[in-house]
């Protein structure tokens, strides 16, 4: 005759633990999440939010530059692992901007063919006013890349940049 044995189970067997309860209904009403933010994240906005919006409102109207700067901070914050891992965070992080406002906003005629470093290093330096050091620290750049970039461009590039203004709200969505 052939028995078959039956497993033993010892009092730490997970399926003889106990799992307390301190009540087995869910609340009914949701109970509110207070999301706390990595501090290099804060650090990370505090340093960049007010060169984002001046990035952003060059090409947008106010608010809706607003609204994309919040969106790619929401974005940013999303995938900061992803941001902060990479090895160079501030140029990533910056690639993220620059890619959104340009769906909102696409370069004006004449500077479509630019390159999009030297666009945006001379849409700091030459229209914001932005010294190499401080555009070079936004773009995630050496100052001397941003310096080079501004230089090689051409009298017609620099001219066009310094006449940009933003478009109106109508025509792309942020």
């Amino acid at each position: 005759m052939h028995t078959t044995r039956l497993p033993v189970r010892t009092p730490t067997d997970p399926a003889h633990l106990s799992h307390p309860r301190s009540s087995h209904a869910l609340p009914r009403r949701p109970t509110r999440l207070d999301l706390t933010l990595p501090p290099a994240f804060e650090a990370f906005c505090v340093l960049n939010r007010d060169s984002y919006l001046d990035y952003s409102h060059v090409h947008l109207p106010p608010q809706q530059a607003h609204r994309l700067v919040r969106r790619v901070l929401g974005e940013l914050a999303v995938g900061w692992s992803e941001i902060v891992s990479n090895p160079n965070p501030s140029a990533k992080a910056w690639t993220v901007l620059r890619t959104r406002v340009e769906a909102a906003a696409p370069a004006p005629r004449g500077l479509d063919a630019c390159p999009a470093q030297q666009y945006d290093a001379l849409v700091l330096h030459c229209r914001l006013g932005y010294s190499s050091m401080a555009a070079a620290c936004v773009m995630g750049l050496d100052a001397s890349k941003v310096r080079y970039l501004v230089l090689s461009a051409t009298a017609a590039h620099r001219h066009v940049v310094r006449q940009l203004r933003p478009r109106a709200a109508a025509a792309h969505a942020a």
